[in-house]
């Protein structure tokens, strides 16, 4: 076999200097390709899907230099001379069986994925999980955390999510009055259209409204009350703060007696006591 190799490939052999100039060659390969697979993830994601600086694009790149620098090591042991065919078939028994067991965490990497990749989400937006609401303090590839308004954090798998409501694109103030069954719809309206005006003079909560609230009417009626609806326009993730001015101003409204609350229906139900057993 050394006949077939080049003079100079020889002499390198005869110093021993060809094993260390074949890992040398595998290092500037490998950085090479490292090099150039960031810039190609960085333009494909960037450029084309404008996701550069997401948390996908730092996943990806983790995988390829986890992929390029581990074919990079195993090559070189090759060239050591030490035997990887036994390591290699054990490796395959072990990450088959790790891999069967932990199908919940290849869920939740493939969801994670998906949910990079479509950037439903991303840290500073306040989001709504389904299990849990707060604002994102940091995403990963498996999980999520978030921070409710009570302070608590929240670490969710993106496999157990089902479903999700970015509140951060988009907001919406759903305010509601909850009023007696017998209540004059026209009173609630005039009512409503009123509270609306005071919530918009309100400093607090007109910083934050993006429109003129909206009467929507009788959104649903119940045995002893109608809930009567107001939508208000909101910055996003700021609907919570208007719903407490809202709140404020409707007490108000029941204390001056513009609005009557609801009473519970009470149903009475009458037992018979048991009769008493014949002398027979």
């Amino acid at each position: 076999m050394r006949a077939n190799r080049p003079l100079w490939m020889n002499r390198l052999d005869e110093l021993h200097l060809l094993t260390p100039m074949r890992i040398l060659a595998i290092v500037v390969v490998a950085i090479v390709l490292t090099m150039v697979m960031r810039t190609v993830i960085n333009r494909v994601l960037g450029r084309t899907l404008g996701l550069a600086e997401r948390a996908l694009a730092s996943a990806l790149k983790s995988a390829v230099v986890g992929v390029v620098w581990g074919t990079a090591v195993i090559t070189i042991i090759s060239e050591i001379g030490v035997n990887i065919g036994g390591v290699i078939a054990t490796a395959t028994i072990i990450g088959g069986a790790v891999a069967f067991g932990a199908q919940t965490l290849i869920r939740d990497l493939i969801a994670g994925l998906f949910v990079l990749a479509e950037d439903q989400y991303g840290v500073g937006d306040q989001v709504d999980l389904g299990y849990a609401t707060g604002q994102v303090e940091r995403i990963t590839l498996r999980s999520v955390r978030l921070r409710d308004g009570e302070g608590r954090v929240w670490h969710m798998a993106h496999g157990n999510v089902v479903r999700v409501a970015n509140l951060s694109k988009s907001s919406l103030a759903l305010l509601d009055l909850e009023v007696a069954r017998d209540t004059d719809p026209a009173v609630v309206e005039e009512v409503a259209t009123r509270l609306g005006s005071k919530l918009s003079e309100d400093a607090a909560a007109a910083s934050i409204m993006t429109g003129a609230p909206t009467i929507v009417g009788i959104s649903e009626v119940r045995d002893d009350r109608l809930v009567y609806r107001v939508a208000v326009p909101t910055l996003p993730g700021r609907h919570d703060e208007v719903r407490r001015a809202w709140r404020t101003l409707a007490v108000g409204a029941f204390r001056d007696g513009d609005l009557r609350h609801p009473q519970p229906t009470v149903t009475t139900v009458v037992v018979s006591p048991p009769a008493a057993p014949s002398a027979e």
